[in-house]
Formats: C-alpha cells, structure tokens, sequence
C-alpha cells in the first residue's frame, strides 16, 4: 500500500476565540465542549510533503491552564525511522523566522529510549540518523507564538506506518496496513484529542475493534475531564488545551500505567485499556486516571494528593458514562470513612501516611455531592485567573479551604475539622473572617446511597 494511502493531517490549532460573556461557571454536556479549532490542514501527498504552523508550547498551555504536565506538543507524522539509517529532510522556511524541531521517538515508547531524540530543522536539506530509530514527530512551539510556519518535506530514508486517522481512514484501510506494512514496529491511531502508538503486535491482536468508535471513547474521556476542569469557551483562558494527549504502549515493565511531561504509557500487557471500546469505557479507570493526571492543577494538589485529586476526574468520567454503584461504593471505602471520622479530632491527619488515598478521595467526592461539578468548574478557573503563588503545601492546603468556602457560600470549618485538615490556625481564622452561613447539611455526613 502506498505512502498515499495514509493522509497525514497536520493542524495549527487556533488559540483564543471571541469571547463569550457569562455571569456564571456553564455547566456544558461534554457533547457541547468547544474543541480546538482547525484552521490549516496539508494532507501528505506521495513526496510526503507537509506544512506545520507555530503554536504555543506545550509548558506554556500548562501554565495558562494551571496544570502541573504538559499535554503532548508535537504532530505525529506517520513516518518512522530504522536505526542507523540517514533520513533526509528539506525545510522551506514560509513565514517568519523559525523552524521546526524534529522529533525521533516516541516519549516512554521504549526503555531504552524514553525521550525522543531533538532535532532543530534547518532551511535547506536536513540529514538525521539515530541509533535507535523511532516514530517521527514535529514540533514548533513557543511561549508566545508568531507568524512562522515552514514545509516539511520528507525525502528518504523514512518508512510510513500503519496509520489510522478518525473520520478519514476505514476498518478495511487499516486492516489492509496491518496486513501489508510488516516491516515497522509501531502504529499510529489519531484523533481530534489524542495519539494513540501501540506495537504493531497489540494492533493486529485488537484489529476487529471499531477503531473510530474507541478514538471517539478517548476523545470523550478527554472532554469530560475538560468540562469538569471547567473549560467551557466562555473566554481565551477558559478554553481546552491546544494539544493532543498521547497514549503509549510501553515496553517498561517498572510502570504499569504513566503519566507525566507529555505522555501518558501504558504497559504492553495493558492494551485492551486502550485500544478496545470496553478498555476505554465501563472498564477505563486506568486511562482516565493518567488523563486525570494531565488535568490535575497544582495550587490544590499539594503532595498527598498526588494520588487523589487525579481521581476527581476519573470520577467525573464514571458519572457520564452512567456508571453505578460509584468506585468508592463498589470498593467498600464509605465504611473506611466512617472508622476514620471516629478517631479522636487529635488523631485524625488527613495527610497522614495512615490515612488511604481512597479515603482522602472521598473529602473531594463529598464537596461533589454537596455542590455539583459547578463547585469544580470554579474551583479550576480560580486556579486559572488567580494563579496563586503557593510556597508549600499548608498554603496549597489553606487556599483550597478558603476557595471551597467562597465558591460553596458556605462555613465549611466543620467539615474540614471533621476530615484532619491541619494547615495551622489561620486558616480557620481566615475561614471565619468570610462570615459565611453553616451549610444547612454538613457535607461530612453525606454518603453513596
């Protein structure tokens, strides 16, 4: 099957739409999430010719968004590498003043390469080797993008893998690939949200999947994460991120499921979690808690919660997908909460190495009973439009307390005395200070029913 037969879309993503005024947080069906506009595509044509645009990078859309990993910044190109053989590359400069960084690897593919090998373009003709080979990858970011965009044309030495874009390539299209492109190692599987690389292997071990139907699972899992994160379009601040989410096999067996610096890798064994529907579907905690991961903000997330708040989003993800009982009901952690609370005020430490991550995810889940996923949407945009400057976690812990309270209406003193909340006395001097009413129910005595 010929280079052509697999378009290769390369999008600059329009960063900014008109704003939307709103008195208050919209709680908006993840159906309904604004995506990321498309505003330039160039297909690959059979001299594998392609045109990138410049955009923000990867830090600086996790710095807007408050977010402690970078999403993936990176266009994935269809194309990989053999090791040791020379690849040449011409670059056109179009506008502007900057070229393109090459990438070849895929972040946390393998073992013994995790990060990819960074090579800065050049106008002209461009010759890469590596000794290791890899997927390739374009990257052209900055802090604060301009008006440079170049084309890319790969000339030799690259060889196109099995590539399955949604909406474009077909089940027949894919299956043919699989069948016929034997001399690659990996495939590619991209959507509007994510890029999925599997070894070759796992593709043909799910090819009767309906691919366009677990790319859409992925994608939705990503808008639902968005839409309690409270990326609701309503300003340039509040839009989703620029950038794809990738999810890779990985040949690391120290990791069973990963997430940091853009990438999220999941162990060879683990690929039913992301390359079926029921992986990514009723059976998905896995890939929603990495995804959860690239969502977590740090102004709340001090270093006990590394575990936790990642599962407000997996949570999030269960109630859309309609399904019951909860995690934390199946697992029997409500009873573990009610053994907590009847520790003496003096013992109970909510950060303490004795108190279980499932149990801390409950303190969170309960502000979700009491106050909705509007107690969320807010919660992230004043992350978002304070950027609070936060020297340690008693600072982290006092100004979640003082936002839960402002954002809820409410006095919550109680129900953080009740779950060992201890940042010091000033937060609840502070608490107090608000004047605000008790809740008419105290969130601590809410349970699953």
């Amino acid at each position: 099957m010929s280079t052509s037969s697999y378009s290769i879309v390369l999008a600059a993503i329009l960063f900014g739409a008109a704003c939307k005024k709103s008195s208050s947080p919209a709680i908006i069906p993840e159906e309904e999430k604004p995506k990321p506009v498309v505003v330039t595509a160039v297909t690959a044509r059979a001299d594998s010719l392609v045109q990138v645009t410049e955009t923000f990078s990867g830090t600086a859309e996790a710095n807007r968004l408050g977010q402690s990993f970078p999403a993936s910044d990176f266009t994935p190109t269809g194309f990989y590498l053999p090791p040791n053989i020379p690849l040449k590359v011409n670059v056109e400069q179009v506008s502007g003043g900057k070229l393109p960084i090459l990438l070849v690897g895929t972040y946390s593919r393998y073992k013994n390469k995790w990060n990819p090998q960074e090579v800065q373009l050049k106008s002209g003709e461009n010759t890469i080797t590596d000794p290791l080979g890899g997927l390739l990858y374009l990257r052209f970011t900055a802090t604060t993008p301009g008006n440079s965009s170049a084309k890319v044309r790969f000339v030799s030495g690259q060889k196109p893998v099995p590539y399955y874009q949604l909406g474009k390539t077909t089940h027949t299209d894919w299956m043919e690939a699989l069948k016929t492109m034997t001399d690659v190692p990996d495939v590619q599987l991209v959507s509007n949200r994510t890029i999925m690389v599997a070894s070759r292997a796992n593709a043909v071990a799910y090819q009767v999947e309906d691919q366009d139907a677990v790319l859409r699972l992925a994608d939705r899992v990503i808008n639902i994460e968005d839409s309690i994160s409270g990326l609701d379009g309503t300003s340039p601040a509040e839009n989703v991120n620029v950038h794809k989410y990738l999810m890779t096999e990985t040949d690391n067996s120290d990791y069973y499921m990963v997430a940091t610096w853009y990438r999220t890798a999941y162990y060879q064994n683990t690929l039913a979690a992301v390359l079926t529907q029921n992986g990514l579907g009723k059976d998905g905690w896995g890939p929603w808690h990495e995804l959860g991961h690239m969502h977590q903000q740090g102004a709340w997330t001090w270093g006990a919660l590394g575990e936790v708040t990642v599962n407000v989003y997996s949570l999030a993800v269960e109630r859309k997908f309609g399904i019951t009982p909860s995690r934390l009901k199946k697992d029997n952690v409500w009873p573990k909460v009610d053994t907590y609370f009847a520790k003496p005020d003096a013992d109970k430490d909510f950060n303490g190495d004795g108190t279980d991550v499932w149990v801390r995810l409950c303190m969170f889940h309960q502000l979700w009973m009491a106050y909705g996923d509007a107690f969320y949407h807010r919660l992230h945009k004043a992350a978002r439009q304070e950027k609070p400057s936060l020297a340690d976690d008693a600072a982290k812990m006092k100004w979640f307390m003082l936002k839960a309270c402002t954002i809820s209406g409410h006095n919550l003193s109680v129900f953080f005395r009740k779950w060992g909340m201890k940042p010091d006395e000033s937060a609840y001097t502070a608490i107090a200070a608000l004047n605000l009413p008790a809740p008419a129910t105290e969130p601590s005595t809410l349970r699953e029913n």
